[in-house]
């Protein structure tokens, strides 16, 4: 009986109703440059940092909608960046770049710490690892009032890690390629001291791992170039030892994973305005709709629906509902001409998430939730409602047991009309 009402939700849960238009879920921004931008960061939710070509650098204080250009510490490609503080920043890049400033951008000091490229940047708490060209790794320190870096690693000529994470101050990764266009995986459990190696193919096929995100010692993830052309995400369940690959059309030069220990949500960019997203570990990836076909190169969320891509021209992308279009409503004079169920937000939701429908007619209005299987995990509502639009709050911890992380099922049933909807709860 219970596999026959899941069938029946999941067949519900193609009807849809589309009368009204919907906001895109990625929203261009004007960025002020034509220059390629190559990493963005968000230090909260106000203010952020994006970095590019030719010693570029701009802020914004605003979330993200508006973009200053600050003072350029260098005439070299910034190919990173990591902030510390609002105002605390550091960019690395080509021919041993790297500038700090604790003035927001409006002073730097620094230089060429080193005669190759320095790719990838990454810190937690004041522990940090840069990757560079030629398999070279260097350690960072942040005090909170000085920087230093020393070089622990260093490779043959060729390869480099263009991805480098650092989970914890004891746990680091960095990810790219060796001498022979394998993709390269390091990891470090010393803060960045001491290095292993894995090297790997993607599904037999040489390539570069252009980025790499881990959400716990044992799952993580990278991003990849394929060498025919096409794309590529890696995914390892054992600390990196192995790793399982899925290829994409297009090239992949970017992957973040928001939350540690939540491993379900992730997004991916690569070329030709490529934006994927997970809700499953990386089980299935989803194409979302960039409005763009330029290259997006890297891409950072500071929560599951908060983040932005940037890339070529000077393309910034920013989201506030995770890459989802969302619904808009206009007041109305009239009342609604159909019936219709909005995808709830924010999703996904821990502990809690609004639903909102509207009624053409008034009616009997039941509103219940459901688990993957069918049953029944609560009812919201169960009344007559006269026409108009309605909102409902569910908790997924207020009385109806400890739900697990996972995927549920919201149902509206009024007279004839019956629309379910999924949601995804990550705690």
């Amino acid at each position: 009986m219970k596999k026959l009402i899941a069938l029946t939700i999941f067949n519900f849960s193609l009807i849809s109703f589309n009368n009204f238009p919907q906001q895109p879920g990625w929203e261009i921004i004007p960025s002020g440059t034509n220059t390629q931008l190559n990493s963005v960061f968000f230090y909260d939710y106000e203010v952020g940092f994006a970095c590019g070509d030719s010693g570029f650098v701009i802020k914004s204080i605003d979330s993200g909608k508006t973009w200053q250009t600050v003072q350029s510490p260098t005439s070299y490609d910034l190919n990173d960046l990591y902030m510390f503080h609002r105002d605390t920043i550091l960019v690395i890049g080509d021919s041993g770049t790297m500038f700090f400033s604790d003035s927001g951008g409006a002073t730097w000091s620094g230089g060429s710490y080193l005669q190759e490229d320095i790719l990838s940047v990454s810190f937690s708490d004041g522990e940090g690892i840069c990757g560079c060209i030629s398999q070279t790794i260097l350690y960072c320190s942040y005090t909170g009032t000085s920087l230093t870096c020393m070089t622990v690693q260093t490779g043959l000529l060729g390869g480099g890690f263009w991805g480098a994470y650092m989970l914890s101050p004891q746990f680091g990764f960095v990810a790219g390629e060796n001498t022979i266009f394998q993709p390269l995986f390091g990891k470090s459990t010393d803060s960045g001291l001491n290095w292993d190696f894995t090297a790997f193919y993607l599904n037999n096929n040489e390539g570069r791992a252009t980025g790499v995100d881990f959400t716990d010692l044992n799952t993580g993830y990278v991003s990849a170039r394929v060498w025919d052309g096409t794309g590529a995400i890696a995914k390892s369940t054992d600390g990196g030892s192995s790793w399982l690959s899925t290829l994409f059309t297009n090239p992949l030069w970017s992957i973040d994973f928001p939350i540690s220990s939540a491993s379900q949500v992730g997004y991916a960019v690569g070329s030709q305005g490529t934006i994927l997203k997970t809700y499953n570990a990386g089980a299935n990836w989803q194409s979302q709709i960039s409005g763009t076909s330029l290259r997006l190169n890297k891409v950072h969320f500071k929560d599951f629906d908060f983040g932005f891509a940037v890339g070529e021209n000077g393309i910034i992308l920013r989201t506030i509902s995770g890459g989802e279009p969302a619904t808009r409503i206009d007041d109305y004079t009239n009342p609604p001409a159909a019936f219709e169920l909005f995808q709830n937000y924010p999703n996904p939701f821990n502990p809690t998430t609004v639903i909102s429908y509207q009624l053409p007619v008034s009616s009997n209005v039941i509103l219940k939730v459901y688990d993957v299987l069918g049953n029944e995990i609560a009812t919201l509502v169960n009344e007559e409602k006269p026409a108009g639009e309605y909102e409902v709050k569910f908790n997924a911890s207020s009385g109806i047991g400890d739900l697990v992380s996972g995927i549920y099922f919201y149902q509206i049933k009024s007279g004839s009309f019956i629309q379910t909807k999924k949601m995804v709860l990550i705690k």
